[in-house]
């Protein structure tokens, strides 16, 4: 499967998750919400027997009674009349208060009428035992018209940040009708949620968070296929070049009189060796890679002298048949020795000078210079080329970088990178000075014998 498609996949199953938590969040919302209005509908009930009982208290003192008769007798609308023995009498109706309730506060509400601040700071007490944190009101209200009668707090207006409880009508005729207000409870309604919230909320985060991982994962393998195209097809054309110079050469030489002039002979043979080299250079600079990532570089130390290292070298390269290439060379002394891996100094030292062949012009001038110090040994390789731009500076030694001077050069990235690498392993560093169209200048500095 590719990976438009998966990312695809993921984008929906993305937004499916999201949107399955939007709903369950919702829900959980919602389900905590009528929980808080049933119980505020208790707390309203249980505030209006309170109230209720203190005013049968009242009721019985001021009219010098004993006990308050144990049932009573009401006139309905049809002119029936109901017995009512005590509390709980036809009261399974969650929607209404208890018969009895109502047939008490009808009976004494005449003598003493209900306080509905009584109520509310009874409310406020039921509220703060329950922890429930909001602003809240208590109002009579007219059940038909809504029409507001009395209120505990002036100055409430209808909202959707109000949570009402049902209606508790205090008559038969449905004149007058209890309600309590919670005003903007939804920091309560939240605080109860708090886990719910925390553990979607994380969970949406790490949904989040794995789709910018799959995202970037795929971007980054999209990336690698890409560069992994890229670099086996430079590592064959890399590879390709000096087999098919050493397969002209080789077939050059089978002819007899090629074979018999000694000097194309030399020159032949001269050309498949330095084809060889490069091969053999190649290969070992990838392989050399590879060792170093996996932790397997071990660097074969021995006395070498940089001076016939470097004059070895100038062979290989003054002999470029596509340019003029002048090698000039400086030392302090005629022997200079370092304790080193020969094979992998000259590769480095090798990848530098082709590297200034390959960025110059037709005229190749190559100035390198060793100088010895008091504790280092310095070593500059400076060119004539094309320079690399200043933004490129600080990257030409990570790995697969290359310089785009809209000059096509063979190459896959790898070169700069392994003589930085080579050089650190042996303890020395590497650094690099360039100006556009004048040049480049690298340093090498390298610890003594």
């Amino acid at each position: 499967m590719s990976t438009k498609y998966i990312s695809y996949i993921a984008i929906v199953s993305i937004v499916f998750i999201l949107l399955t938590q939007s709903y369950l969040v919702y829900d959980y919302f919602q389900t905590v919400k009528f929980a808080l209005i049933r119980e505020s509908d208790a707390i309203l009930k249980e505030a209006f027997r309170v109230d209720l009982d203190q005013r049968t208290f009242i009721y019985k003192e001021l009219n010098e009674e004993d006990s308050v008769r144990s049932s009573f007798e009401v006139q309905t609308n049809d002119d029936e009349f109901v017995d009512f023995d005590m509390r709980g009498v036809g009261g399974a109706d969650e929607g209404f208060l208890n018969k009895f309730d109502i047939v008490m506060h009808s009976f004494i509400s005449t003598n003493v009428p209900i306080n509905i601040n009584t109520i509310d700071s009874i409310i406020g007490i039921n509220l703060q035992n329950r922890n429930i944190n909001s602003i809240f009101a208590v109002q009579i209200v007219n059940p038909k018209t809504k029409q507001i009668i009395v209120t505990s707090k002036a100055h409430v207006n209808n909202s959707f940040l109000m949570i009402p409880s049902q209606l508790y009508p205090l008559d038969f005729e449905e004149k007058e009708a209890l309600q309590l207000i919670l005003i903007n409870p939804f920091s309560e309604i939240l605080k109860r949620m708090g886990l719910m919230l925390l553990g979607s909320i994380i969970f949406s985060i790490i949904s989040l968070l794995a789709f910018r991982f799959l995202i970037q994962t795929l971007a980054k393998q999209k990336k690698l296929v890409k560069f992994k195209n890229e670099f086996l097809s430079n590592i064959a054309h890399e590879l390709k070049r000096p087999v098919s110079s050493l397969i002209v050469n080789l077939d050059c030489l089978k002819e007899p009189e090629m074979f018999d002039n000694e000097n194309m002979r030399n020159m032949m043979l001269n050309n498949s060796v330095n084809s060889l080299t490069e091969l053999n250079g190649t290969i070992s600079m990838i392989v050399g890679l590879a060792k170093v990532e996996e932790g397997l570089l071990v660097l074969n130390k021995l006395p070498v002298n940089i001076v016939k290292l470097i004059d070895d070298l100038k062979g290989r390269f003054v002999s470029s048949p596509a340019k003029s290439v002048t090698l000039n060379t400086y030392y302090d002394t005629k022997e200079i020795i370092v304790n080193a891996d020969g094979l992998m100094l000259t590769q480095c030292f090798a990848n530098l000078i082709d590297n200034a062949i390959k960025y110059s012009k037709k005229q190749v001038i190559i100035d390198i210079s060793v100088l010895v110090h008091a504790d280092t040994i310095e070593l500059n390789f400076k060119d004539n080329g094309i320079g690399i731009p200043a933004e490129k500076i600080n990257t030409i030694f990570e790995k697969y970088s290359r310089v785009d001077n809209n000059v096509k050069v063979n190459g896959f990235g790898i070169g700069l990178n392994y003589v930085k690498t080579i050089i650190e392993k042996h303890g020395g560093s590497i650094s690099v000075t360039s100006k556009l169209e004048e040049g480049s200048n690298f340093n090498i500095i390298l610890p003594p014998k």
